[in-house]
C-alpha cells in the first residue's frame, strides 16, 4: 500500500471512530439490555451491566457510566419502565441495581367476546372502504394480533379473507362483513386528500387549496389552518380557520380540486383553539351556516315537508303553527347566511316549503327558477 493510500485509509478509520457505533449495533445493544433486566431476579448493579456490554467498558468508569445512562433514557422514552433500586427500597441486595418493572411493562391479556370481535370486524371494513382508508393497514393488523387465537371458526382470522390452496382447491375465510371500496379515479383522489389533511391536521401544518364554491362555481385558492375532520351526509369536511375569510369556516373535501401541504412537516405552523371540538361543528344544522351576510328567512311548511320542522334552525328561530284550510301549517323564522342550502331545500320540497320573508334567498331561487325554466321551456 503506498502512503498516501494509508494515509486517506487512516482518515477513514478516524472519520468512523467519531460516527460511533453502528445503528444495528447500538439497537442490539438496547434490546440485550432490556433482556438482561428482564431474565433478573434481583437489581442489577451497573458494575453486572457494565461487565456484559463492550461499550460500556471504557477506561474512565464515568463515561461508560454516562453511555449507559443515554441507553437507559432511550428506552424510558420508548416505553420501557428501567428503574434504580436503593439497599433502602429492598434489603435483599447490597448494592443498588436496576429493575424493570413488571407490572408497568406487561399489559393484561385481552379477551374479546364474539360481539367484541364482529365490531372490530365491521369496523375495519368501514375503515377500509371510507375515502381517505389510509389506517386500512393498521387497522388489519390490530384485528389480527386481538383475535389471533381466538377460538370461534366462523371468526375471520385474517382481514381481507386470504386464499390458500389444499388439494388444487382454493380456500377461503368466511366473508362476515362487506363494505364495497371505491375504485374509480375520482374516489382514489379524495382518499389522496384525505390522507394529506388527516396527516397536516396531525401535524398542524397550513395547506393552500383550490376550492369550488357551492353556489357559484367559482374556484378560489384558499390558505387554511385545519383543525379536524368530520363525516357527514355522505361527505368528507374538513374544519379550520380560513385566512381569505378570518374565521373558521367548513371545506368540503370532494369540491377541493388542488391541495398543497406547507413544508418542515415537523414545525407546526399554527395552535389549534384550546376550545375548539369538532363534534360541535359535525353537528351544526346546514340551516345556521352562515358563508354569505345573514338576514332574517321565514318558511311555511306544508303537510308533506312538516318533518322539517324538526331540524335545528338555530337556538332563536320561533316556530308557529298555523291553520291553512284546514290543515295544519308550521311557520319557522330564523337567521342564515346560507341561501343556498334553503333554496336547495325548497327546490327538492316540489312546492311542500313557502318562502315568504328573506330577500337574499327570493333573488337566488327566482335565478334557479329562471334557469330551469331556460332549459325546459
Amino acid at each position: 500500500m503506498s502512503e498516501s493510500a494509508a494515509k486517506k485509509s487512516t482518515k477513514r478509520g478516524k472519520r468512523a471512530a467519531k460516527k460511533g457505533p453502528p445503528r444495528a449495533d447500538r439497537s442490539k445493544r438496547l434490546l440485550d439490555l432490556v433482556m438482561l433486566l428482564l431474565r433478573a431476579r434481583a437489581p442489577v448493579t451497573f458494575r453486572e451491566i457494565r461487565a456484559q456490554f463492550p461499550s460500556y467498558q471504557t477506561a474512565n468508569i464515568e463515561a461508560g457510566l454516562r453511555a449507559f445512562e443515554r441507553d437507559k433514557a432511550d428506552l424510558l422514552e420508548l416505553g420501557v419502565p428501567v428503574r434504580y433500586i436503593t439497599p433502602d427500597e429492598d434489603s435483599s441486595v447490597e448494592d443498588g441495581g436496576y429493575v424493570i418493572e413488571l407490572k408497568k411493562y406487561r399489559l393484561p391479556e385481552v379477551h374479546l367476546t364474539t360481539d367484541e370481535i364482529s365490531a372490530l370486524v365491521l369496523a375495519t371494513a368501514v375503515a377500509r372502504a371510507v375515502p381517505g382508508n389510509s389506517h386500512a393497514r393498521i387497522c388489519d393488523l390490530a384485528l389480527r394480533k386481538l383475535a389471533f387465537d381466538y377460538p370461534e371458526p366462523d371468526t375471520p382470522l385474517a382481514w381481507p379473507p386470504q386464499q390458500g390452496a389444499t388439494d388444487g382447491k382454493a380456500q377461503h375465510e368466511p366473508v362476515l362483513v362487506h363494505f364495497p371500496e371505491g375504485n374509480s379515479d375520482a374516489e382514489r383522489e379524495l382518499s389522496d386528500r384525505f390522507a394529506m389533511l388527516e396527516g397536516a391536521t396531525r401535524r398542524r401544518k397550513s395547506v393552500t387549496i383550490s376550492y369550488t364554491s357551492a353556489s357559484n362555481g367559482v374556484v378560489q385558492s384558499r390558505e387554511v389552518d385545519p383543525y379536524g375532520l368530520f363525516y357527514r351526509e355522505k361527505s368528507w369536511l374538513v374544519v379550520g380557520h380560513c385566512h381569505l375569510r378570518g374565521d373558521t369556516r367548513s371545506f368540503r373535501l370532494d369540491r377541493i380540486t388542488s391541495l398543497t401541504v406547507a413544508p418542515k412537516p415537523k414545525s407546526p405552523d399554527f395552535e389549534r383553539p384550546s376550545d375548539f371540538d369538532v363534534r360541535s361543528y359535525a353537528s351544526r344544522s346546514p340551516w345556521t351556516f352562515a358563508p354569505k351576510p345573514t338576514e332574517m328567512v321565514q318558511l311555511e311548511l306544508q303537510a308533506e315537508a312538516l318533518s322539517a320542522a324538526n331540524e335545528d334552525f338555530g337556538a332563536d328561530a320561533v316556530r308557529e303553527d298555523v291553520d291553512g284550510d284546514g290543515e295544519l301549517r308550521v311557520r319557522i323564522r330564523f337567521e342564515t347566511g346560507n341561501p343556498d342550502f334553503v333554496v336547495s331545500r325548497i327546490l327538492a320540497s316540489k312546492g311542500a316549503m313557502r318562502l315568504l320573508e328573506g330577500e337574499q334567498c327570493k333573488v337566488l331561487l327566482s335565478e334557479e327558477l329562471a334557469s330551469i325554466e331556460a332549459i325546459y321551456a
